[in-house]
Parts: structure tokens; sequence; C-alpha cells
């Protein structure tokens, strides 16, 4: 696979959701009204208004207790089925493998009969549906009142902020002086280092020998998601235990 990819270990996150912050701070979104259900795990799903959201899963793996995080979004599919799907042409799918949402183009409310309740195309084609809901491309934060102006949104691997579409990424200098390179705003945030981005094949890679490190070293369950012998994507996790404990679609 060429282009870009991001791969996120779960085995280092510690859901401090600093990434979701960033995440909504870049995108200009607000935070979600919510109620507290018995779990951490705040909001609920991801939505118009939260495009990543750490999963938290707390799982029975043998005699022991596994707490587990898992940095949901849009997996950035190879060959996406909600641009196929998209009758407005607003999915677009870059050159690098970023697959996003032009809101120019974009209109919910013309694409389906039903204005408020029924999911749209983009949605209903979404190869990750997890536990029976829609896909990942989320139309309007549910309590923001009317539909009015709404847009389909996910993850958009933070395409903005970069000036070319190919694996080089603008340098610009930082408040403390030193050249970087701009990555996505959830990897500049992310304490542990869990979330990383480059060349498709160098991240492939990097997951594969997190994998052999983990099964090592107390995770003999460690695999890398999605399959790399199932739906190709741009963005890629390494999970400790199966993608059926998380609750995720096995690929």
């Amino acid at each position: 696979m060429t282009g870009k990819r991001m791969f996120i270990d779960t085995s280092k996150c510690t859901a401090c959701r600093a990434c979701m912050v960033s995440c909504k701070q870049w995108h200009s979104l607000p935070a979600e009204d919510t109620t507290f259900t018995g779990s951490y795990q705040n909001p609920p799903d991801l939505s118009g208004a939260t495009l990543t959201l750490i999963k938290f899963t707390e799982a029975e793996v043998g005699d022991k207790l596994r707490f587990l995080f898992f940095n949901n979004r849009c997996r950035h599919c190879q060959d996406p089925r909600c641009k196929m799907a998209c009758p407005r042409k607003a999915i677009k799918r870059q050159v690098n493998g970023i697959v996003r949402i032009d809101h120019t183009l974009c209109d919910p409310l013309l694409c389906s009969s039903d204005p408020i309740y029924v999911d749209r195309p983009c949605q209903r084609n979404c190869m990750f549906k997890n536990g029976g809901g829609t896909g990942i491309p989320k139309w309007r934060y549910v309590k923001d009142g009317s539909p009015e102006g709404a847009k389909m949104r996910k993850c958009d691997f933070c395409y903005n902020r970069f000036t070319n579409l190919d694996l080089k990424s603008p340098p610009f200098v930082s408040a403390d002086g030193k050249t970087k390179s701009a990555l996505p705003a959830c990897q500049v945030t992310c304490p542990p280092g869990a979330i990383k981005s480059g060349a498709a094949d160098a991240m492939l890679t990097k997951a594969n020998n997190r994998v052999n490190y983990l099964k090592t070293h107390g995770y003999p369950n460690a695999n890398v998601y999605p399959s790399p012998n199932g739906i190709p994507t741009h963005v890629i996790w390494v999970l400790v235990e199966s993608p059926e404990v998380y609750g995720l679609m096995v690929t």
C-alpha cells in the first residue's frame, strides 16, 4: 500500500483523551452535553461533534481483568464504500489515502426522504458498523437542535495541516525554535506517543514489530487491527486482545 497511514498502539494508550480535545480544537467542534451511564466512556459514541473517541472496555480474559482503551475513528479505507455511496460526490479519497468530506458539497438533508432520523448513504455503506449501529460518518450533534446547516463528519486525518498530497509535510518552526514537520493534531498531543503517522508500509512494519514485542512481554493475544489480510485501511491499531473483546468488527 502507498500513501500515508496512522498507527495507534493501544498498549500505550492511557485514556487521557488529549487526542479528543485536540481534535475538537483543530476542527472547531463543541463539547457535548452528556449524562453519566455507568462507564467512563464519554460521550457514548462518535458524533458530528466528536470525530475521535476513546472507547472503554472491561473484559475478563483468562483469569485477568483487562481495562482496555481503543481510539475509535474513521479507518480511511483504501476503497471507501462511503465515497461510492455518496450521491453528492462529497467524499473524496486523496492520492495519499486520506478520505475526507468536502463540506461545500455535503448536504445530509438531500440524502434521504426523512431529513432527521434515517441514516445517510455514507453511514449505511460504511464497512465498520459496530454493535449494529450506524457507520462511522456521523451527522449533526444530536442535542444541537435544528439540523439546518448540518454536515456529515468524520476523522479527516487533519488533511488541512498539510499543504501537499505526498508524504512530505511542510516544515514549520515551533515555539521552542526547532524546525518540525506538520502532523495530525492527535499525534502531536498524545502524551505517551501512542499515535504515529507516516508512509503506509513503514507504519505496518512498526505495528508488526510492536505485536511481536508484546507477544513476548505479557500480551500473547496482541494483533494488528484491521487484519492485514482483511479490509485495507490507512489507520491501523495494535490491540492487546482480539477485536471481539473490544466489540470491534472482525475483518
